[in-house]
């Protein structure tokens, strides 16, 4: 084989100078050495300088490395719990303390009943014996309500779910839980009073008499067997400054006394007077009002305190002895903090409030799988040295290259520039040629042309393979794109609305503090209606209407009443505005749940939605207030007084009093009878509605002038029209049903109404002490939603509120949820420049020396197999190849099989994934869950929160009688029809007395409920449901199941407990009801005068039930014939001391019962067939009581 020439191994322009060589080499050394230090130092320097933040994660979380962790890392720190909703009953444990009275003999059925006396009313007003029975039935039920409101909160409290998305330490948890405890009793707390406030606005306002003559007196003057009629008047009293105070203008409070037992006169003159007898010992703590919850309410019951005081008691009270209390041990023992019974009431007799957590139980709930905190630190010795070891090898060979690269050229530059040019010609022309020639891997012992062939073969392959591999490095690495997730630490508001503008699909900006109080970011700023800041609700102008009030001097003259339709007006004002501020604090002091920033069109979005839920509930809850209370006061309909304005008497015109001819002894006596208050026609004087069966009696306002005015018609007025104002039942009534269109500037009455007040000029009006010029009403349509025409009632159950005036910031919600990062995600290139540069150093060194070895040995190996294949024949090779493609189709065909049977393998049904996912989507889910069996399954929600009503709707059903036509105004109407208007021909205890009234109060609590009812559903449905995971369906739903009982089981709460407290503030004030069915009047004479004064005594009915001990006291209801003694029973039905009581305690049978029905119908000259109720229900008996209907809301299911 010929040897290559010699110039097939000659290297062009290559410096053969040994001494040129030598220092070409010593050169490249040099700088060699010098870039590689370089290097070094920037890599070491770079790499030591930098600072990482590293997200630590620690595993295997107990309660004392949480502590230590959170001690070291509080900012950082972030351990998320498995199961983030916790009810409190789990960990939590309550120690409740109420006032030692509660718990006391004083609240005791017997010593209640030991203080009673059946003529309580003939005790001087300043008798402590009036009212102490009275006083102690009211502390009792107080307890009561204050025992159950405080055992509702606990419970609810309990079942509050403690959201807790991350891990907190036991500080934080108690914190929460405290803030939890005192918004439950706040909510509680400010509900009872307000309610009680109304209640004593509306009691007041409507001068409801007590039968305990606290408040109003009766007297009339017999002669020659006539009376006068029954004369009445407010209570006075005289206080510790002998000044002269009256029920209904000053509402006085005086100390409780008891007279000397040496002088316990029961002389009626003495009684009567205002002054207590003479060496009166006080009763400590406790104190007469015009009823006796105001007294109660000023008292501090010091007198319990002291064993003196109660032996005191002992001897007064007889029925006290047939007890065997251990008087010693009866004291209360705590110690005396002066407080109020209203104090005590105002906070439900709680003394103590204590909670404590369990946090080893929490800790298990919460179950928290890792900790991760964020940790700065900058890179060790250890991770540099890694690094300079993976770019070693690059930096050798690129450095190698560099530095004999810039060598070479450096002495090239020389030697061509002291050269001729001619040579530098040639050298262009030989650059070509050397590119031709160029071998990399020529040897010594392969010196033959085939070798140098096949070398220069080689050097083109590894050289191709070389560049090649660079070219897809750079380009894998330059252009492979990634869907990365881009984190901005500290983003300010400006940056995230950037991102939120740009990447709001997948932007995510996790909060450092995910419950945020309402109170950092929303303010309020609610309007009232201008009446509430206008000068007709200052004491000043009530005065001057007062002091003008008998100008008429005609009993239905507007003026008479006109002040106390103001002052209610003036109350509710205040009330309203109490419960507005109570209402707001108690929404702001709750949090808004996020995990992570929301943009603020869905912040708005949803403060919308809130706002729109706390204004219904706060309207609902007051007008649930007023609802009641109208309610059971049209049904009761009690007596009511009329409050003096002036010196001097006036005829009760709800009592008529019969002088009865005894035949035997020719003896008279008086009987005071009831009559049911109705409205009068002001031209006849006679009475045009009864208000007991129509709760809609009403006739316009007039004034009635003694002057009478000739119109154009050469026609007399007396009276005038007071445009909007409306004579109803009461004074309350006629100002629900009145308008304020009189007081507005573009009303002709305005002027007219002051000057027929004031009869002063209306221009000059002004008065001394208010801050207000009475100045009319401006409506303006931009600023009020309540046109002059607006009823009042109206106007009170939107609470006076004209406008909420929310404010929200977005700024403070973002400063409060505090992200400390923002991330989203983005399709981007992997590596930039330096990044691609970076891993083409690491990489090229074992690039190099893999082609280096692996391309000869290729080359040869290919030219071997060439060689050989063209030896075999064609047929052989048909052969072969065709086998080598079975085997090869038959291998892909295995291994295709294998991946189908893998990625379709799916064990779950569509029915396991739920009814929302449809079959394509089903089919997917499944395949995946499956791959992943056996493991824990866990998806993250992207809203941790969502409101119940996205996935939830409830349809309550009630009691049948609800949607039939026996709650329908048009049957009971057609009814009473058929009855004598004023119910007078009848029987006392003739139930066409009750009818009415029991079928008001049976459409009165179906509607209640209904709507409560409905109110709860809305509160459930838009309230949030709280999950960082995806709930599974059984999960889901039993997890539904319980939220809905307790939902269901809270419902009737406040409902009942509303109606439970007016009706013991009824019964424990004694009122009246002008049916006559719990008090009625005795007549007593006064010594040797004509006049005789009127005490209230309590009836009885069965088993010797007195209302004045019990206000359930019932009788069978019956039809009364009219010419005999006989009595039909109406099947089901009950009479008693009142009727919304008696009702109570009747059931729906007769409803169920044709002949029953057909009965009243008859009696009552009803002619239309009324069919009974079917059938229908399983959750209610036809002998269930309506009170038992009334506490579950007539629910079904």
């Amino acid at each position: 084989m010929r040897m290559s020439r010699k110039n097939d191994y000659h290297d062009y322009d290559r410096i053969e100078d040994p001494f040129i060589v030598r220092k070409q080499q010593k050169y490249k050394t040099w700088l060699y050495v010098i870039l590689l230090a370089v290097c070094l130092y920037v890599l070491f320097y770079g790499t030591l300088r930098k600072t990482e933040s590293k997200t630590i994660i620690i595993s295997n979380i107990t309660p004392d490395i949480f502590n230590q962790l959170y001690f070291e890392h509080n900012q950082t720190l972030s351990c998320p719990c498995s199961t983030i909703t916790i009810p409190y009953k789990k960990f939590l444990s309550n120690n409740i303390t109420l006032h030692p009275v509660c718990s006391s003999i004083f609240i005791s059925k017997e010593w209640i009943e030991g203080l009673y006396f059946k003529n309580a009313s003939s005790y001087g007003i300043w008798d402590f014996r009036k009212i102490a029975y009275s006083q102690f039935e009211l502390l009792s039920k107080f307890c009561s309500l204050s025992q159950s409101m405080i055992s509702q909160i606990e419970i609810d409290v309990n079942n509050t779910e403690f959201i807790t998305i991350n891990l907190l330490s036991s500080k934080q948890i108690q914190m929460q839980i405290d803030n939890t405890i005192d918004f439950e009793k706040s909510n509680a707390f400010d509900r009872m009073i307000s309610f009680l406030n109304y209640w004593r606005t509306t009691s007041d306002g409507n001068y409801l008499v007590s039968a305990l003559g606290t408040n109003w007196r009766i007297a009339t003057i017999i002669s020659d067997g006539v009376s006068i009629g029954a004369v009445g008047s407010p209570t006075e009293f005289i206080d510790q400054n002998g000044a002269l105070l009256r029920c209904g203008t000053d509402n006085p409070i005086i100390s409780a006394v008891l007279p000397p037992l040496s002088n316990d006169s029961r002389d009626l003159l003495t009684l009567v007077l205002f002054t207590s007898i003479p060496n009166s010992t006080i009763v400590k703590g406790f104190f007469m009002g015009c009823t006796p919850l105001d007294a109660l309410l000023a008292s501090t019951l010091d007198c319990l305190y002291e064993i003196e005081c109660i032996q005191m008691l002992w001897n007064y009270f007889p029925n006290l002895t047939q007890t065997n209390f251990n008087w010693n041990n009866s004291i209360l023992s705590s110690k005396q903090d002066n407080k109020s019974v209203f104090d005590y009431v105002q906070n439900f007799f709680l003394k103590n409030w204590s909670s404590t957590i369990n946090y080893s139980i929490y800790f298990d709930q919460c179950s928290p799988l890792m900790c991760t905190y964020t940790r700065t630190d900058r890179a060790d010795l250890i991770y540099a040295i890694t690094l300079f070891i993976s770019l070693y090898g690059g930096l050798i060979i690129i450095l190698r290259l560099v530095s004999s690269y810039i060598i070479n050229a450096y002495f090239k530059f020389k030697y061509l520039s002291t050269g001729n040019l001619r040579r530098q010609k040639t050298n262009k022309f030989k650059t070509v040629q050397a590119m031709k020639q160029l071998n990399l891997f020529k040897t010594i012992q392969e010196r033959t042309e085939a070798n140098i062939k096949q070398q220069r073969i080689v050097t083109r392959i590894y050289l191709s393979l070389l560049f090649g591999s660079i070219l897809i490095i750079c380009l894998s690495t330059s252009l492979s794109n990634d869907i990365v997730k881009v984190t901005v630490p500290n983003p300010s508001l400006t940056t995230y609305n950037s991102l939120e503008m740009i990447y709001s699909t997948t932007l995510r900006c996790p909060c450092t503090n995910q419950t945020i109080s309402y109170r950092t970011f929303i303010s309020f700023s609610p309007t009232f209606h201008q009446i509430c800041s206008s000068g007709f609700v200052h004491n000043d102008w009530i005065t001057v209407v007062m002091k003008n009030s008998r100008n008429g001097g005609v009993d239905y003259d507007w003026r008479n009443k006109a002040y106390i339709q103001f002052r209610i007006l003036s109350n509710i004002c205040q009330l309203a505005n109490k419960t507005i501020n109570s209402a707001i604090d108690k929404f702001l002091s709750q949090f808004f749940i996020s995990s992570s920033v929301i943009n603020e069109m869905d912040f708005n979005a949803q403060l919308s939605t809130y706002f729109n839920q706390f204004y219904q509930s706060t309207i609902y809850n007051f007008d649930l207030t007023k609802d009641i209370i109208q309610l059971i006061l049209q049904v009761n309909q009690f007596h009511v007084g009329a409050p003096a304005i002036s010196d001097g008497d006036s005829l009760d015109l709800g009592l008529v009093i019969d002088i009865l001819a005894n035949e035997t002894n020719n003896d008279q006596n008086a009987q005071v009878k009831f009559i049911l208050n109705s409205i009068q026609d002001v031209n006849t004087q006679l009475s045009i509605c009864v208000c007991a069966t129509n709760p809609y009696c009403q006739r316009l306002g007039v004034i009635s002038d003694a002057n009478s005015i000739v119109d154009k018609d050469n026609i007399s007025i007396n009276n005038h029209n007071i445009s909007g104002w409306i004579e109803g039942c009461s004074p309350f009534d006629s100002l629900l049903l009145s308008t304020l269109q009189c007081l507005y500037d573009d009303s002709d009455c305005f002027r007219f109404l002051l000057n027929y007040i004031s009869k002063i000029n209306t221009d000059s009006l002004t008065l001394s002490s208010s801050l207000y010029r009475i100045k009319p009403l401006i409506y303006d349509p931009t600023m009020s939603h309540y046109p002059p025409n607006t009823s009042i009632s109206m106007t009170i159950k939107e609470l006076m509120i004209e406008q909420w005036n929310p404010s929200s910031s977005y700024k403070q919600f973002y400063e409060s949820c505090a992200p400390l990062s923002c991330s989203y995600s983005l399709s981007i290139h992997k590596q930039n420049f330096l990044g691609v540069i970076v891993i083409l150093a690491s990489m090229i060194g074992g690039i190099v020396v893999s082609l280096r070895i692996l391309t000869p040995y290729l080359v040869k190996c290919v030219i071997k197999l060439t060689t050989i294949f063209n030896k075999k024949s064609n047929q052989t090779e048909q052969v072969h190849r065709n086998c080598i493609d079975q085997l090869r189709i038959t291998i892909q065909y295995s291994v295709q099989f294998l991946h189908n049977t893998l990625i379709e393998f799916n064990i779950f049904t569509s029915r396991d994934l739920g009814s929302d996912a449809d079959r394509v989507t089903a089919k997917y889910y499944g395949r995946w869950a499956t791959q992943i069996y056996g493991e824990q399954l866990q998806c993250s929600c992207s809203r941790i929160a969502s409101t119940y009503q996205q996935f939830v709707n409830i349809q309550p059903i009630f009691h049948s009688i609800c949607s039939s036509k026996f709650v329908s105004e048009q049957w009971r109407t057609d009814l009473i029809n058929g009855l004598v208007s004023n119910l007078s021909i009848y029987e006392q205890r003739d139930y066409r007395r009750f009818l009415s009234s029991h079928l008001q109060y049976l459409q009165g609590l179906c509607q209640l409920s209904m709507k409560t009812v409905n109110n709860s559903i809305n509160e459930f449905l838009t309230s949030l449901l709280i999950s960082s995971e995806l709930l599974s369906e059984n999960i889901f739903h039993n997890r539904l199941n319980i939220l809905i009982e307790q939902r269901k089981s809270n419902a009737p709460v406040l409902f009942s407990r509303l109606l439970f407290f007016t009706q013991n503030i009824i019964h424990g004030n004694a009122f009246m009801s002008t049916y006559g069915t719990n008090f009625e009047y005795n007549l007593k004479s006064i010594g040797f005068y004509s006049i005789a004064v009127g005490f209230a005594q309590a009836l009885i009915y069965d088993d010797q039930c007195s209302c004045g001990l019990s206000p359930n006291c019932t009788i069978q209801a019956t039809f009364i014939e009219t010419n005999s003694s006989q009595k039909i029973s109406i099947k089901g039905m009950k009479m008693g001391c009142t009727p919304g009581e008696s009702f109570l305690a009747s059931t729906l049978e007769c409803f169920y019962d044709q002949s029953c029905l057909d009965l009243i119908q008859q009696y009552t000259n009803y002619h239309n067939s009324s069919p009974p109720l079917l059938i229908t229900s399983n959750y209610f008996s036809q002998n269930t009581t309506n009170n038992d209907l009334m506490h579950n809301l007539f629910i079904e299911q």
